[in-house]
């Protein structure tokens, strides 16, 4: 977009700005830092045309304000307006906002201080999403029972069967998938239902200094806001970590980010309400059996029932989210290309290890 354009658009929302700098182009949107004549800096943003895009701007808003409102460095809105733009028969939509200092971090820079400190924000933020309401639109658990529905038709497919043995020597039997369809019944039981982000990923997460002056100053993209059990939004961040952190084991990503960051200095809990639910559950109601599992605890945590079943439950969905995510890179990239792309072949490492992947040999 030119700054001629940008200019125009910045006239709509009554700014007086001295410069626009050049764009910061994302996955969904391209932001375009601005300087005021105030002295300060404003972000407008226009977003990539996408289903239901307005409607996850209106929602990402709502609760991105609320969040900064209770004191959590979210990005707030400057104006209530929503600008919609016609460029080359496509429809635009803009919105103007605050910038946010810090940096994102590349996946290889994760030390044990940003990941304690992710549990930490992502357990404030879920202390003040507690109580927001109705923010969010999306059904999360109605979500995923859709995209589990399009994976399972996807790797019922032969031809997909045919091309994932010959190409990637992988297999992913159907009926590894009924495990999670399960477990997405079951969650509709499960406690902490509330507003989520369920995209808190360090491309959405900007820190900012070192060692003991590590923080984190912006929290970015409420896109993918939804309502559900908040163990939903810890499992997706804890398989982007696993995925990221390729320095840091996995056993020592889970301690610092649920038991050091979350749970320790956090303002949430990641297991109490899960107590009352795992005594009262029936054995033929409940798809999983609460028993202790070595991949499972993490520095002694899971001593008590309600804790090793949420723990059982959280790698359930860690697994659900793995596979999303493979599938993701099967349907938008070449088979053949894929051992190529190191994210890819991490996800699939992972899960030939939680056995939701086989090899075609075996």
């Amino acid at each position: 977009m030119t700054n001629r354009v940008i200019s125009r658009i910045l006239t709509k929302y009554g700014v007086e700005f001295e410069q626009i700098l050049a764009p910061q182009k994302g996955y969904r949107n391209t932001g375009y830092p601005i300087v005021l004549k105030s002295g300060e800096w404003a972000n407008l943003i226009l977003y990539k045309r996408e289903p239901r895009i307005l409607s996850k701007i209106l929602g990402a808003n709502r609760v991105s304000n609320y969040v900064a409102q209770h004191g959590l460095p979210a990005r707030q809105t400057l104006s209530p307006k929503i600008i919609r733009l016609s460029v080359s028969e496509r429809v635009i939509y803009g919105s103007l906002y605050n910038y946010l200092p810090g940096e994102t971090i590349p996946w290889e820079a994760y030390t044990r201080r940003h990941i304690k400190l992710l549990g930490k924000t992502m357990s404030d933020l879920h202390a003040i999403l507690a109580n927001a309401g109705g923010l969010a639109d999306t059904d999360i658990i109605a979500e995923y029972e859709a995209v589990l529905a399009r994976m399972h038709r996807y790797f019922s497919d032969p031809p997909v069967q045919s091309a994932m043995k010959q190409k990637l020597n992988l297999l992913l039997p159907p009926q590894k998938l009924q495990r999670l369809r399960r477990l997405l019944e079951f969650s509709r039981e499960l406690p902490d239902q509330q507003t989520l982000h369920m995209d808190f990923v360090r491309g959405n997460i900007l820190f900012e200094g070192h060692g003991d002056t590590l923080e984190i100053p912006g929290i970015l993209d409420f896109e993918k806001t939804a309502h559900g059990p908040k163990i939903f939004d810890i499992a997706r961040t804890l398989a982007f970590l696993l995925v990221d952190c390729k320095y840091v084991p996995e056993e020592k990503v889970r301690k610092y980010f649920l038991n050091s960051g979350y749970e320790k200095y956090g303002m949430s809990s990641l297991h109490d309400a899960f107590e009352e639910i795992a005594f009262d559950l029936s054995r033929d109601r409940h798809p999983f059996r609460v028993q202790r599992s070595e991949h499972i605890l993490v520095s002694g945590v899971g001593s008590r029932k309600g804790q090793r079943l949420f723990l059982q439950i959280l790698e359930e969905l860690v697994s659900l989210f793995l596979i999303h995510d493979f599938y993701k890179f099967l349907r938008h990239n070449p088979y053949e290309y894929l051992e190529q792309n190191e994210h890819f072949v991490r996800t699939r490492n992972l899960l030939l290890k939680r056995q939701r992947l086989q090899l075609s040999g075996q």
